[in-house]
């Protein structure tokens, strides 16, 4: 009877430091390393409803499950300053290209979110070509009629910027054949089959041609061919 009583006490003790801790809400939240997306929006994709403003709650889902996505948003960490109080840091997507429209400059990142139109060149960020969008209102994703297209601009642009490849232009041709044009070469992909495995080998040969001058095919790029096989055509 003892031992039955200790487990009823235990469970009641427990169910009431749960109810406590449930209780403890999250109160002031500070946002920090945001300059584009509001604090509300970042603080509505974390906070769902009102049970994730339970500190416990909160700090579980954070510390077991995934990430969530935030628009506009790479990363973020949380630090907490005490139960009721959290400061949120992030970093916001940075501008890997841009295409222009209206004679402005369309700014966007890796999910194709426009994030600037203006009439500056920034330095050091790709410009894309041959191909016509609708949407270029900041803070939306561009729209191109053509999915495909768009996933192979995003995979490229996100590639090239990963990887730190330099490239001033990339050129969609009316068959939907892409070239890269990095310096004085020309890396020709042909069209968008195999893009992944084109791009991992121009990761691979790029540096060893990047001093010459000429083109580039990887058109036909197989995952074990060796850089050998690549036709190199030099100009002039």
């Amino acid at each position: 009877m003892k031992t039955i009583l200790k487990i009823i006490i235990s469970i009641f003790i427990v169910l009431l430091l749960i109810n406590i801790l449930l209780k403890v809400k999250i109160k002031k939240i500070d946002i920090i390393g945001n300059d584009r997306i509001s604090d509300a929006q970042i603080i509505t994709s974390l906070f769902e409803n009102e049970s994730d403003r339970s500190s416990i709650v909160f700090f579980i889902k954070n510390k077991f499950k995934k990430k969530k996505n935030i628009k506009s948003i790479s990363t973020y960490d949380i630090e907490w300053v005490t139960p009721f109080s959290i400061i949120i840091r992030v970093n916001e997507n940075k501008a890997i290209a841009f295409m222009k429209r209206d004679l402005k400059n369309v700014y966007f990142d890796k999910d194709g979110v426009v994030l600037e139109v203006t009439n500056e060149r920034k330095p050091n960020i790709v410009e894309v070509i041959g191909v016509s969008f609708n949407n270029y209102e900041k803070g939306d994703k561009i729209e191109i009629a053509n999915k495909k297209i768009l996933k192979a601009i995003l995979n490229i642009t996100s590639f090239l910027h990963e990887h730190e490849l330099k490239a001033e232009l990339i050129e969609i041709k009316q068959n939907d054949s892409i070239k890269i044009y990095m310096g004085n070469i020309v890396a020709d992909m042909g069209n968008m089959d195999n893009m992944e495995v084109k791009l991992l080998r121009l990761n691979d040969i790029y540096p060893k041609i990047s001093h010459l001058s000429g083109t580039l095919d990887l058109s036909n790029a197989r995952e074990n061919m060796l850089d050998e096989q690549y036709i190199f055509k030099k100009a002039g």
